[in-house]
């Protein structure tokens, strides 16, 4: 939910809160008032009834009306106090019942005491009363209602460097080497959180570059030296001027040297891959590269008598780096062929959405969580880097797609989706 949202729904729930108990209130203390403003009119009602009576010195009962009733009847006992209370009274013209204000007291006249109710009707207070609410209720629900749209409203144009700050660290790419400029703020709160990022993209882009420059040129540091090791050793190993021992410990080291200089193209290249160094793509075949690639390993899938089985669909393209798609590509299948079994089977599926190898080997599913990690090895093979799979997982996560792996019918598959299958 978003922070401008949440606060209006915020706002709104407490105004509601707040309403709600306001009216309750109101409505008590104007019926309290309404009552108390009944009793003063009873009480001067009471007062001329008695005045009357002592004049007329005879029981007299009032003709009722619409909206007032006096009923003396002649008692015998002792008075009491004034009774104030509610009741509702049968109104045979209209045939319903309607709420009455009674004050009930007794009164002596000329020896004689009588007992003296006063009803007062009470539903023009109350139609008053729910008209008032209603007029209220109506007020305040515009009240809040303008509130609520002008809260959004200058809430909007007080979160609108924000929103724009937020847009730009999407948009940013230190690839396309644009300054991160964002908007001034006049509140002190987006104005340091503008600082700040300022100040950290700076740190990140000379970081970036200071590692782009190093992979760029660690490639001509490290593989010169490396190259001259490997030639030296070849050297000695074809003089032929060394004992058996000799010869061993100089094959051990020549062949360390070439996989050092294999670890480091490799990690050189993943760190291109991780700063997004490939930006060129056009529209890449993978039939093309496979067809190519199947000749090329020709000579390997014969030694170990493999089973080559293509179901490619024609003409499917999908929108890459040539290199990249290739590098992928190579991997995949190398991996394939590499931990296959002797007299095993290559499956290779192509569609509009996807690429799968399939390839028999061990009869146990590999470990989902370690098998594109790097350095990780689902087999002894000296030819492994373990770093295959993790160029096909970062390659995968440059563009966007969904690499998987499943283990059914006694093959390992390893499927990409490149876009989103019907």
């Amino acid at each position: 939910m978003r922070l401008l949202t949440k606060t209006t729904l915020n706002l709104l729930s407490i105004s509601l809160f707040i309403y709600l108990f306001g009216v309750i209130a109101f409505y008590y203390s104007l019926r309290y008032q309404v009552d108390n403003n009944v009793n003063k009119e009873m009480e001067k009602r009471k007062n001329s009834i008695v005045r009357q009576m002592e004049e007329a010195h005879s029981s007299v009962s009032q003709p009722p009306s619409r909206n007032e009733m006096v009923i003396i009847t002649p008692v015998d006992g002792a008075g009491s106090t004034d009774r104030y209370a509610d009741t509702f009274i049968f109104n045979k013209e209209e045939k319903r019942y309607q709420l009455f204000r009674q004050l009930g007291f007794r009164e002596t006249v000329n020896k004689q005491q009588y007992d003296i109710r006063i009803f007062k009707s009470l539903e023009e207070t109350d139609n008053l009363i729910v008209s008032i609410i209603m007029t209220m209720t109506i007020l305040v629900i515009l009240l809040i209602i303008t509130l609520l749209i002008v809260n959004r409203y200058s809430s909007r144009l007080v979160w609108k460097v924000f929103y724009d700050t937020v847009g730009k660290i999407n948009r940013y790419d230190l690839n396309t080497h644009e300054e991160f400029a964002l908007q001034d703020s006049d509140v002190k709160e987006f104005a340091d959180l503008n600082r700040v990022l300022r100040t950290m993209t700076e740190r990140i882009k000379n970081d970036y570059l200071n590692l782009k420059e190093y992979t760029e040129n660690a490639s001509h540091e490290i593989q010169t030296p490396l190259a001259i090791i490997n030639s030296k050793l070849e050297l000695l190993l074809q003089s032929g001027v060394m004992n058996e021992k000799q010869y061993k410990a100089l094959a051990d080291a020549y062949e360390a040297s070439i996989r050092l200089s294999k670890y480091n193209s490799t990690l050189i290249l993943l760190a291109k891959i991780e700063n997004k160094q490939f930006p060129e793509s056009k529209m890449v075949s993978p039939e093309a590269i496979l067809t190519t690639l199947l000749e090329n390993l020709d000579d390997l899938i014969r030694s170990k008598k493999l089973e080559v089985i293509r179901q490619i669909t024609p003409n499917c393209t999908v929108q890459m780096n040539p290199y990249l798609a290739e590098m992928l590509i190579v991997n995949l299948v190398k991996n394939a062929v590499r931990h296959n079994v002797k007299g095993g089977k290559l499956v290779i599926e192509v569609g509009e959405s996807f690429l799968q190898i399939s390839n028999t080997g061990p009869d146990l599913p590999l470990d989902k969580n370690l098998l594109f990690k790097r350095f990780y090895k689902s087999s002894s093979s000296p030819e492994s880097l373990g770093l295959g799979l993790a160029i096909v997982q970062k390659i995968c996560a440059l563009y966007g797609f969904e690499v998987s792996y499943q283990f059914r019918e006694q093959m390992h598959c390893l499927k990409i989706c490149y876009r989103n299958e019907a």
